[in-house]
């Protein structure tokens, strides 16, 4: 089949930042952040949970940043070095 032959002869693209498989350190950073949100007023006790929740079951840093766009802290920390 042709379109398998295509598939089959293309290169596999390397992952973009956001399409990287999420490490637990990626996910402290976030946790972190959420941490410091509620702390701060920013998000509720069950929003906080809920959000904690996503992070621990997110697979890619881009479900990562889902959960802290909304967020000041997220504009200000330092970008991983692969993003």
């Amino acid at each position: 089949m042709d379109l398998q032959k295509q598939t089959e002869s293309r290169p596999a693209a390397e992952p973009r930042g956001a399409e990287l498989r999420a490490s637990d350190a990626d996910r402290d950073r976030i946790a972190d952040i959420l941490r410091d949100a509620m702390a701060e007023g920013r998000l509720t006790a069950d929003e906080h949970a809920e959000r904690v929740e996503g992070v621990l079951a997110a697979k890619t840093v881009g479900e990562l940043e889902v959960f802290i766009r909304d967020l000041p802290a997220a504009h200000h920390r330092a970008a991983p070095a692969y993003a």
